[in-house]
């Protein structure tokens, strides 16, 4: 979900857990037409709910049916067919008028099976019974990319393989993403979580029974990252000039929007925005972001990073160019580098805690050369 988009629903010091708030209420209201769809709500949506820890001595948050949602355009539900859990969104064409076309398209054949793929595929695409203007979109749950952490250095190179192959595959297709930002990339971690997680405390089982702990390891089963939020993306046909869209993406930090006199491509857009992301998650941090520190040991990205945030633009190189160079670093790297722990700077600040990890993690890494484990995940 971007921020472009929509702000997080804030919980304030008067958030009653009992009582659903006006953004919850229009969820309640679709209850029924969602679940004739074949989507079945959390129980806190159903009209009949009555609250879990009423006439208990639980504490209210060690309840599942005490979370409310953190988005109001997005929800969560069961696919009564399957019994998966599945992300509900949804999409006002009249603010977004080109989100599910572009989704429409990138899942259309041939382009929908396309290995290089790695945009999120609708499950289903709803008519709101009573408001034109909207749609509801069911997709896969996935799981931010950076949680749980990332344990080797070939980990994260697969990471960025990944998303490196996904924003080519949009631009060889003449689609921009419009909005490159960290919430908007995440991963199917069904492999990680084979019991899942609850959607909105992802800390947590699906029926808050306990704690969601991976069982499996990024090496061990290697997840598929995914692009989501297509809300500023376009699709520009063939000769048609590239034209920005008509709002900015989360990244405001581009040098060609502190000059409007200059035209702005937005497919260099995307590649700064691609470049910036990968700079403050692994190499810089962002003091902005609790938690996003940037890594040690990566600064061998440095100019391919410096090349794609170019100050003009069109010196940046096009998203063909910039995955053929990360694949000519992946290829000249040893298979004892790609092993490497991954370390998070200010990890070291807590010596016992980063020992215990350091150690846990190299007995890992032995059963992984025993196993002949790819150290590049998806790289068999």
């Amino acid at each position: 979900m971007s921020a472009i988009e929509e702000t997080p629903i804030l919980k304030t010091n008067e958030f009653q857990p009992e009582t659903l708030g006006p953004h919850e209420v229009v969820w309640r209201n679709r209850y029924a037409w969602l679940l004739s769809a074949g989507y079945r709500l959390r129980e806190r949506y159903n009209p009949d709910w009555k609250p879990s820890w009423i006439g208990t001595a639980k504490d209210p948050f060690d309840c599942e049916d005490a979370h409310p949602i953190l988005f109001a355009s997005v929800n969560h539900a069961t696919r009564v067919a399957t019994g998966e859990l599945v992300v509900l969104k949804s999409v006002d064409h009249s603010k977004f008028p080109r989100e599910i076309q572009v989704m429409k398209y990138l899942s259309s054949e041939p382009l929908g099976t396309d290995p290089r793929n790695h945009s999120v595929h609708p499950i289903d695409i709803l008519q709101d019974p009573d408001e034109d203007t909207l749609s509801i979109i069911a997709i896969p749950l996935l799981r931010y990319f950076y949680d749980p952490p990332f344990e080797t250095m070939g980990e994260v190179l697969d990471f960025i393989l990944q998303f490196l192959t996904a924003m080519h595959f949009l631009h060889e297709n003449r689609v921009i993403h419009g909005d490159v930002s960290l919430n908007n990339i995440m991963m199917d971690a069904s492999g990680l979580y084979p019991t899942g997680f609850h959607p909105i405390s992802p800390e947590e089982k699906p029926d808050f029974s306990g704690s969601a702990t991976p069982k499996f390891s990024r090496t061990e089963k290697a997840p598929k990252y995914y692009l989501i939020d297509f809300g500023l993306s376009k699709k520009f046909e063939e000769g048609e000039p590239p034209r920005p869209t008509s709002k900015p993406g989360t990244d405001r930090s581009l040098p060609e929007y502190q000059d409007e006199t200059k035209p702005i491509n937005p497919f260099f857009v995307d590649v700064y925005c691609t470049g910036n992301l990968i700079r403050r998650e692994f190499l810089d941090g962002d003091p902005e972001m609790a938690g996003v520190t940037g890594y040690y040991n990566f600064e061998f990205l440095r100019p391919l990073i410096h090349d794609m945030m170019h100050e003009d633009p069109e010196k940046r190189p096009t998203m063909d160019a910039v995955l053929a160079q990360f694949n000519e670093i992946l290829d000249s790297m040893s298979f004892a580098s790609l092993r490497s722990q991954c370390i998070k700077k200010g990890d070291e600040k807590n010596p016992a805690r980063f020992l215990r990890t350091s150690v846990e993690r190299w007995f890992k890494r032995v059963t992984y050369m025993v196993r002949r484990l790819p150290p590049v995940p998806s790289r068999k």
